[in-house]
């Protein structure tokens, strides 16, 4: 561990594709940081005590534990051929007439569950097999076991999140609790659901529902058949503040003393409301005002599981941490690229317009893309957004908290304003390893 009473975490939301972003804001906080500008997996994960992650940043800490460089992580989103196997699309006969007829309202699933499985397996070969307790020895350095992971997922039929943990023991863990509160024997408390590979929590993590997945993520858990959505349907798209309730759940246990969070996430996008007021540059930066409606909503609600404003899951994971609330967390990162309307005041007057490196096409367009990017073109706009925000061209950084102009209240106002913070976490001589 970095000193025996730090305990550092590496939080990546879900999102699809996008979370090609996340592959390379590590390799540039690596390169910067270790001078390191393509790390292997396993170097990446040594620098934390836990990740936790959910559906498409599930994939990204997956592929770390098994031993990719980021470089050919970066590659899982690049491949079209890759995309198209983890989103293979359901052909006429697999979709049944209600589902046929729904998708002409843009709503119901478009892709296949169980070939996403394979995907996943073909993907990652070497942790194919491996039950998620033994990944932590598995990816061990110097033969210390270290980081343990904590993947998100939603139960279908016991409708409640699932927590897929490395640690078994966790102070967290249902069947702990029970051990605990009830002074039972770890025989004879309920069996923990902890023995599943990697891969199966990975899959369960990512298997969207409504508009993307037609069918649960199912495997044997406890020798049983379980299913599974998405662990954004958990409101844990970040998953932020269940890796956080983690630490806090073993402080004692672990001897933890002081919490390290570095947040990332896969990119946002926002309009202004319909009836702001202050002028605008082009039209496209005010939402347009829609009458609710059975189709709307349903369309609305379908794809809102990627949805995590920057109030919820990282303001109250931040608010845990840092009750005496700091304007800018040292110790407390979020980074993810928010292209946002930009509050413009010169001779012209005060009106709202783009970050700097974006033109109009582009935020269209990427306003309207899905997670689900599996074109070429819509895989380059999102690296475009990215570059575009590792190099301070212009596109911000994602508040923990934003003013009333959407500038930075609480958080990072760009990139490098964050990785100035994290370099200080290794350079910091209370922070060396």
């Amino acid at each position: 561990m970095p000193n025996a009473k730090t305990y550092r975490i590496l939080s990546l939301d879900g999102g699809g594709s996008w979370a090609l972003i996340q592959v390379k804001c590590l390799r540039k906080l690596f390169a910067e940081t270790f001078n390191n500008p393509d790390p292997t997996g396993h170097e990446v994960l040594a620098k934390f005590d836990l990740v936790s992650a959910n559906s498409g940043g599930s994939l990204v800490a997956a592929a770390m534990a098994e031993n990719l460089k980021l470089s050919e992580i970066e590659k899982i989103f690049e491949d079209e051929k890759l995309r198209n196997k983890v989103f293979s699309k359901l052909s006429f006969f697999e979709k049944s007439l209600l589902a046929s007829v729904a998708r002409i309202f843009k709503i119901g699933a478009k892709y296949a569950t169980k070939r996403k499985h394979l995907a996943l397996k073909e993907i990652l070969p070497g942790i194919a097999q491996i039950d998620l307790t033994d990944i932590p020895a598995h990816i061990a350095s110097d033969n210390e076991s270290k980081t343990q992971f904590l993947i998100v997922g939603y139960d279908y039929y016991r409708n409640r999140a699932e927590l897929f943990r490395s640690d078994c023991d966790s102070m967290a863990s249902t069947s702990v609790i029970e051990r605990k509160l009830k002074n039972l024997s770890p025989q004879a408390a309920a069996p923990s659901d902890c023995m599943v590979s990697l891969v199966d929590a990975v899959h369960a993590s990512s298997t969207a529902p409504v508009n993307y997945f037609n069918e649960p993520a199912t495997f044997l858990v406890n020798n049983k058949p379980k299913y599974y959505w998405d662990g954004g349907v958990t409101g844990n798209n970040n998953p932020v503040l269940v890796a956080v309730t983690e630490a806090i759940c073993n402080r004692m246990r672990s001897g933890i003393e002081h919490v390290q969070v570095l947040s990332v996430g896969t990119g946002t996008v926002s309009q202004l409301q319909y009836d702001e007021e202050t002028p605008v540059k082009y039209d496209e930066l005010k939402a347009k005002q829609e009458a609710p409606g059975l189709i709307r909503d349903i369309q609305k609600m379908g794809t809102s599981i990627l949805n995590d404003p920057p109030d919820t899951a990282a303001f109250v994971a931040y608010m845990i941490l840092n009750p005496d609330m700091p304007g800018k967390p040292v110790d407390f990162i979020r980074m993810n690229p928010a292209l946002r309307p930009i509050l413009v005041d010169d001779a012209a007057g005060k009106y709202w317009d783009l970050p700097a490196g974006i033109n109009k096409e582009d935020y269209v367009k990427l306003n309207s893309m899905d997670m689900d990017a599996v074109k070429d073109e819509e895989v380059a706009l999102i690296k475009k957004l990215c570059d575009n925000w590792l190099n301070g061209e212009g596109v911000p950084n994602q508040s923990i908290r934003s003013s009333s102009n959407l500038n930075c209240l609480i958080g990072h106002p760009d990139f490098n304003a964050a990785m100035t913070d994290f370099k200080n976490w290794f350079t910091n001589p209370t922070n060396l390893l």
